[in-house]
């Protein structure tokens, strides 16, 4: 039984259902908080620590020095990059994704629940959502709620271009 606005994935290996977006977001949510405080910890020790006198100083208006705030960018992208690809390269799924039950897979990976998407695919996926966001801040949002825009696979343009699928994890 099929319930309203609930979609199903058919491919080879078998039927399986569709995340929604509201655990997609949740999932997002919760992973920026799992990775969020503990870099927003190291940004604070990194900014209170680093002295007007180092090759850090070349201040900005704000009495930030841009060393120093290119270092707490860096430190948080490499976070990001092991966090999201190496669970979802290894696992299929990051902490949050695992706590409201969806998972990533790729068509040949959908019937192994807990296998991971590869790394390829999980640096694919993560690069497609992230790195245009450096530049352009908007794509990180149109991106995240571009599965909105298939009806068919849910697929996200970063799932497109990794060529995975979210699923409700059995």
């Amino acid at each position: 039984m099929s319930t309203p606005g609930t979609a199903y994935l058919t491919i080879p290996s078998g039927r399986y259902r569709l995340a929604g977006m509201g655990s997609r977001l949740g999932a997002r949510l919760i992973d920026a908080v799992i990775v969020g405080i503990p870099i927003a910890i190291v940004a604070a020790v990194v900014i209170v620590s680093a002295d007007s006198s180092s090759e850090f100083a070349a201040e900005t208006e704000s009495g930030l020095g841009v060393g120093t705030a290119v270092l707490v960018v860096l430190l948080g992208l490499i976070a990001n990059i092991a966090y999201e690809v190496g669970l979802t390269a290894t696992q299929g799924a990051t902490f949050g994704k695992k706590a409201l039950g969806i998972r990533v897979v790729r068509a040949d990976t959908a019937a192994a629940p807990g296998e991971g998407i590869g790394g390829a695919a999980a640096c694919t996926r993560w690069a497609t959502l992230v790195l245009p966001s450096v530049v352009c801040g908007v794509w990180g949002v149109l991106c995240a709620l571009s599965p909105c825009f298939d009806k068919l696979a849910r697929q996200g343009w970063h799932d497109k271009a990794a060529k995975t699928f979210v699923l409700v994890a059995s």
